[in-house]
C-alpha cells in the first residue's frame, strides 16, 4: 500500500491535480485489496459505471485530501494530502496509513450495513446526481473537537461517517425539484442561485485576511476546526435547506411549486411571506429572479447574511456561528443598516429611531 501513497505524493506535488489520474492509478490498487473484495462487489451491483466512479472518488477524496489555502497570499487552494508538511501540529492533520484504514472503515460501513437502509440509499443516489460541490457525498465528521482542546485530531478513525437525515433527504429533493425543467418553471434560475449564491455562502469561507486561521474559499469542514468559520457539512446542508425554503417563501413564488413540494413533505406545511429580517420588506421572488438573469455589475438587492457576527461564536450559540439559525436572506437596505451589529442590536437601535421620529412627530 505504500506505492498508493507514493502515487497520491506525485499528483498532488504536480501544479494541475487530476481527480481522474487519482482515480485510474489508485483506485484499482487501492479495490485490489483482498478484505474488500466482497465490499468492491456490492458496491459495483448497487451502483452504475458512472455512479460508481463518483463514490470511488469522493471516497478518495475525503480519506486522503484536503483542499487547503495557499500560504502566504491567502489567494486560492489547492488540493494536499493529509499530511502535507504544512499541517504537521494542525488537528486535521493524519498519517496516510490511519487515512487507509478510514477509506477502509467508509467502505465497510457503506457497504456491510448502510446501503441497507433504503434512505440511505436513495439520498446517496441524489448526491451523485444533484451535486453542487465536486465530489460531494454525505461523509461528515461525527464530532468538532472542543475548541479548547488542542490534543484531539479531527480527521481520525471513528471520527468520519456516512450521514443522512431528514433535513439532509429534503435538501436533496429541492435540488432535485427545482433544478429540473421538467418539473420545475425555474430551473435556469435556480441552478444559477445555488451555484451563484447558496454554494458559496453556505459552504465555502469568505476571504478573511486577519486572526490565527486566514481563510479563502475552503470547505467549512476543512478549515481549523477552533476557526469562528467552522462548520459541519450536515450544518451546512441545513443551511442550504432554509435559504431554499426561504427563498420558496418569497412573494409570489409560484404556488402551484410551493405546493407540490408541500404535499410532498419537502417544504414546511405552513410558510408565511418571507421578509427581510432588518427592514421586514416582503422579498419578491420575480424582482430576485430578474436581478439573478440580468445582473448589474456590483449591484445586488438579495444578500445572504449572517443574523449575528461570527466573532461571537466563541459562546459557541447556535445563533452566533455558522449555523441555519444565524443565516437569512437579507435586503441590501437591510445589509447597510445592520453593518457589523447583532440582529438584536440593529432591531434596538431602529426601535430608539423609530422612537424619536415619533417624539418629533416625524413619523
Amino acid at each position: 500500500m505504500q506505492k498508493i501513497k507514493k502515487i497520491i505524493d506525485q499528483l498532488i506535488a504536480s501544479d494541475r491535480f487530476s481527480m481522474d489520474s487519482l482515480y485510474e492509478k489508485v483506485w484499482p490498487i487501492f479495490s485490489s485489496d483482498t478484505l474488500l473484495a466482497d465490499s468492491i462487489s456490492s458496491l459495483n451491483s448497487h451502483f452504475s459505471k458512472t455512479h460508481y466512479k463518483k463514490l470511488a472518488c469522493g471516497i478518495l477524496r475525503h480519506a486522503f485530501l484536503i483542499e487547503l489555502v495557499k500560504l502566504p497570499k491567502i489567494e486560492t487552494t489547492k488540493f494536499r494530502t493529509r499530511w502535507y508538511s504544512q499541517l504537521q501540529g494542525d488537528p486535521r492533520e493524519c498519517s496516510f496509513s490511519d487515512c487507509l484504514k478510514i477509506a477502509h472503515d467508509l467502505i465497510f460501513t457503506l457497504t456491510k450495513s448502510w446501503l441497507n437502509n433504503p434512505k440511505n440509499l436513495e439520498a446517496l443516489n441524489l448526491f451523485l446526481d444533484y451535486s453542487i460541490l465536486p465530489y460531494e457525498l454525505p461523509i461528515d465528521y461525527i464530532d468538532r473537537p472542543i475548541p479548547t482542546d488542542t490534543t484531539i485530531k479531527i480527521h481520525r478513525r471513528g471520527n468520519i461517517t456516512w450521514i443522512v437525515n431528514e433535513t439532509v433527504i429534503r435538501t436533496l429533493k429541492l435540488r432535485q425539484y427545482l433544478v429540473n425543467p421538467q418539473t420545475s418553471p425555474d430551473a435556469e434560475f435556480f441552478k444559477k442561485v445555488i451555484n451563484d449564491k447558496i454554494k458559496v455562502k453556505t459552504y465555502l469561507t469568505d476571504r478573511v485576511l486577519t486572526g490565527d486561521n486566514k481563510t479563502n474559499r475552503e470547505k467549512r469542514w476543512e478549515v481549523h476546526p477552533r476557526s469562528v468559520h467552522f462548520a459541519l457539512r450536515r450544518v451546512c446542508i441545513g443551511i442550504e435547506y432554509k435559504l431554499i425554503t426561504q427563498i420558496c417563501a418569497f412573494q409570489g413564488f409560484p404556488e402551484s411549486s410551493r405546493n407540490i413540494l408541500q404535499q410532498q413533505g419537502i417544504l414546511p406545511e405552513e410558510m408565511e411571506i418571507y421578509r427581510c429580517p432588518i427592514t421586514l420588506d416582503p422579498l419578491v421572488f420575480q424582482d430576485f429572479k430578474e436581478e439573478l438573469m440580468n445582473p448589474t455589475h456590483g449591484k445586488s438587492n438579495f444578500q445572504v447574511g449572517h443574523l449575528n457576527p461570527l466573532k461571537l461564536d466563541d459562546s459557541n450559540s447556535i445563533t452566533s456561528g455558522h449555523t441555519p439559525e444565524n443565516l437569512a436572506w437579507i435586503s441590501a437596505d437591510g445589509n447597510r443598516i445592520q453593518g457589523n451589529r447583532s440582529l438584536e442590536e440593529v432591531r434596538t437601535l431602529l426601535k430608539r429611531i423609530t422612537h424619536n421620529y415619533e417624539n418629533e412627530g416625524l413619523a
